[in-house]
């Protein structure tokens, strides 16, 4: 029996390929294809070699397009131009040169963004200009509490927060009140990039990895948003690195530690729990808790402000680095045990998590006024149409506070 062919447009593919940059190997390597000149062939309209259907809608899932994207007019493919960039990456060895991935996430955020952009204006809603206007070139101390003023991030507020989730949305949305999209990206490696800054006069755009934890992602908001506040587009893999080269990391990293975790409130907490030298891991939990931080950000704030020095930050480090060994150990062996590993999932709250506070709201107004069905909350969110009660009634509950 003959395998059936997708007659996709070639040219439209091309154009996909073309606009997001895209490497034909990178599809091929995502797609299972083999050779990867299959993949090149797809592309040239002067070729009778096409995709099967299977193929065609792992190459869609791959471009994260339609299905039906693929036989559209060429011309009536989004061009969004991606946006130029600063590295600020430190990549590990090994590192391959081919970013289509990350092109990919750009592009879905910028996407993300002309999305919420078009729901305001169906909406009659205003868009919040990107106004704000603080002096990065003085100490991390105070530029870490001129942030905390204006952007109304209250440090009572973060200790009422009972969990690192509850605090990411909070300062998600404090930051975003202001005039900044922020929205996570897929399908990105973590040690590839955790967040990324799109420098805009109208929407700016702070990009985070959906694989991170809640406060990596509320570290790297602070630290994405001082790059913006320095009128720069960047794109980073640091996470409050211990002894970083980079000049601007260093310093964006030090005024996210600061606003996350003051040095006043530091020692506060400290004299309360008489705690001054040989911290147990319980210590340091308990203390990320308080600020709904992680632990190595706890470490490093201790290191920062004297209170232990380099050799045990690196000993702390190397034991939160044992310790998630060992969790990916014990997933692994229940693994091949037929054990269960997996936290159960809630497809409602991550799709809160990853899509921008913004955008949720006006997707839920749009859904109040009968703008938008549940159908249409589910194809944006990308989940199914019996968790769109639970993502509404969430978001609702945002408007009553």
């Amino acid at each position: 029996m003959a395998t059936l062919k997708a007659l996709i447009n070639k040219e439209t593919l091309k154009v996909i390929c073309e606009t997001k940059r895209v490497e034909t190997s990178y599809i091929a390597n995502v797609i299972g294809c083999k050779p990867t000149s299959k993949v090149d062939e797809w592309l040239k309209s002067t070729s009778d070699i096409l995709p099967t259907f299977n193929q065609a809608k792992k190459v869609a899932v791959c471009l994260h397009i339609p299905f039906a994207g693929l036989y559209m007019n060429p011309d009536d493919v989004p061009k969004h131009k991606l946006p130029k960039i600063v590295n600020q990456r430190t990549l590990p060895e090994g590192y391959s040169s081919d970013e289509s991935a990350l092109n990919i996430a750009i592009a879905d955020l910028l996407e993300a963004r002309d999305l919420l952009i078009s729901i305001e204006q169906e909406l009659n809603e205003p868009i919040v200009p990107f106004s704000v206007n603080i002096n990065t070139n003085t100490s991390t101390d105070k530029v870490a509490a001129e942030i905390r003023e204006v952007f109304d991030i209250s440090l009572d507020e973060q200790f009422k927060k009972t969990s690192s989730r509850q605090f990411y949305l909070y300062v998600r949305q404090q930051v975003e009140a202001k005039g900044i999209f922020i929205h996570c990206f897929t399908d990105v490696d973590l040690e590839m990039a955790r967040g990324l800054a799109i420098f805009d006069n109208l929407m700016p755009v702070i990009g985070l990895n959906e694989n991170d934890r809640p406060p990596a992602k509320t570290f790297s908001i602070i630290h994405e948003l001082v790059h913006l506040l320095k009128r720069q587009s960047s794109l980073c893999n640091e996470f409050i690195s211990a002894f970083s080269n980079n000049a601007e990391e260093i310093f964006c990293n030090s005024v996210a530690g600061e606003l996350l975790v003051p040095k006043d409130a530091l020692f506060v907490k400290l004299r309360s729990r008489n705690l001054a030298s040989d911290f147990t891991i319980k210590d340091i939990q308990r203390l990320a808790d308080d600020f709904s931080v992680s632990k190595e950000v706890i470490i490093r704030r201790l290191l920062d402000n004297g209170v232990i020095s380099k050799v045990e930050y690196s000993t702390y480090n190397d034991e939160f680095h044992k310790i998630i060994k060992l969790e990916k150990e014990e997933r692994r062996v229940a693994r091949a045990e037929g054990r269960a590993v997996t936290i159960p999932k809630y497809p409602n709250r991550e799709a809160i998590d990853r899509t921008s506070s913004s955008l949720c709201r006006s997707l839920f107004r749009g859904y109040t006024e009968n703008v938008f069905s549940k159908q249409d909350i589910s194809r944006y969110l990308g989940i199914s149409q019996k968790y769109a009660d639970k993502f509404l009634g969430e978001v609702s509950r945002w408007y009553v506070r």
